[in-house]
Parts: structure tokens; C-alpha cells; sequence
């Protein structure tokens, strides 16, 4: 699986929301930044659908109320249709039902209308390396509310197709960290990094590593997260 485009390129963007002032107001911001392009912007799920069915952007924003459907219903067509496409929800960070529903879809984060725009491009930015996006704060509280108890026993392949350092990786990730933090603690390259990450996705059949790391916690591959917060960002 891709970890992303490159600084080197440009990263395209097809835009998912019913709300024309923030579509405009965002394609106008991101067409003057030299790295970034709205290739499509689409209004409800089966204008979506359309949009995708010629474009396969780099990065997916992605909003959960739409006219016609649930927005959220779209993202296993859009990773199964468009593989390499990272997708961002727009939703309020305390919108507990939302984020829980997301968490196991394949999303690679969630960004909030309630933030600037230029935060909104930073995390288009973050997303296209293939990183988690969300406040640390938020993610551990969302990991955190995986019990224990409830979660599936995993099955014998899945833990042995996991290497240590794999598994080392993904309770990194649970805490937050970026591959380049990553890099950093386990004393090795983000180049060697990203390479275990696409393995592990690949393995457990996850389209992001939010996805990734939602699954090993519900299978007892990985710890949970030793912070909880609440869901609440500050």
C-alpha cells in the first residue's frame, strides 16, 4: 500500500460536502498552495461516487451529513475503488457516536470545521504522508474506550504474521506517534518505517493506520493506550 505522496508532487484532493461556503472558500485556499489541487468537489454521496469513478485523488475530505445519504457509508467503496486514497472526516471532535463509527472504517483521521483553514490544509498534508490525523489527546481517548473484555480473540495467523518489531510499531502508532517519531525512538529509518507499516496494513487487511491499530487493540496484538482522555478536544 502507498504511504502517500511525496513532497515532490502534487497531492489531489476531491472535496465531499454539502456546505458550498466551505467548499468554495477551501478550493480558492488550497489551488493558491503550490503542492496541493482540488480536483473535484462533490455535494452528495452519489455526486461522490461519480467524482470517483474518474478521479482517484491523493487525499478524500469527507463529510458525514450528507443530502442523501450517510456519509460514512461511503468509505468502503471509496477503499475499495480507490485504494491509495486517504480519507479525512469532517466532524465535531465531540461527536463521540461519529468517531467511534469511524474508527474500524479505514478513515486516516478526522478534521474539524471548527478549526482554521490552515489547519484543515495541514492535516490534507498529514493525511497525504498516510499519517494518523488527530489530536494525540483525542486519539488515546478513542483507543482507550476500546475494553478489553470485549475485544475478539485474535486469531492464530493474524498474531503470527506479525513480526515484534510490527508490533512494536503499532503500539507506537496507539500512542500518537508520526513515523518520524517512530523513527526516532526505535533508533532506525522512516524509510524502514513506512516499509513496516505498508507490511502490517497489508497483513491486517487495513486501509490506514488508524484502522490498523483499532484492529490489533480489538485482537490483543498491541496493549491499549496507557493515557485516556476524553473525546473532547481542547
Amino acid at each position: 500500500m502507498s504511504e502517500g505522496p511525496t513532497q515532490s508532487r502534487t497531492t489531489s484532493i476531491i472535496l465531499v460536502d454539502d456546505h458550498q461556503l466551505l467548499t468554495d472558500a477551501l478550493s480558492a485556499i488550497l489551488h493558491s498552495e503550490p503542492d496541493l489541487r482540488v480536483v473535484g468537489v462533490a455535494d452528495t454521496c452519489a455526486a461522490a461516487r461519480e467524482r470517483l469513478s474518474r478521479t482517484s485523488p491523493d487525499v478524500l475530505l469527507l463529510d458525514v451529513a450528507l443530502p442523501d445519504g450517510d456519509g460514512l457509508t461511503l468509505v468502503p467503496e471509496i477503499n475499495r475503488l480507490c485504494p491509495n486514497t486517504y480519507i479525512l472526516v469532517l466532524t465535531s471532535f465531540s461527536d463521540e457516536k461519529t468517531l467511534t463509527r469511524a474508527l474500524d472504517t479505514g478513515v486516516n483521521g478526522f478534521v474539524s470545521k471548527e478549526r482554521p483553514l490552515s489547519e484543515v490544509i495541514a492535516a490534507i498534508r498529514q493525511a497525504a504522508e498516510g499519517e494518523i490525523v488527530m489530536p494525540t489527546s483525542l486519539l488515546l481517548g478513542l483507543l482507550g474506550r476500546i475494553p478489553r473484555t470485549r475485544a475478539e480473540p485474535a486469531a492464530p495467523t493474524s498474531r503470527q504474521l506479525l513480526t515484534p518489531r510490527e508490533r512494536e510499531i503499532l503500539a507506537c502508532l496507539a500512542q500518537g506517534q508520526s513515523g518520524e517519531q517512530i523513527a526516532d525512538a526505535l533508533n532506525i529509518s522512516a524509510l524502514t518505517v513506512r516499509s513496516h507499516i505498508r507490511n502490517l496494513l497489508e497483513k491486517l487487511g487495513a486501509h490506514s493506520r488508524l484502522e490498523a491499530v483499532s484492529h490489533a487493540l480489538r485482537h490483543g496484538l498491541i496493549d491499549p493506550p496507557l493515557q485516556r482522555q476524553t473525546f473532547r478536544s481542547s
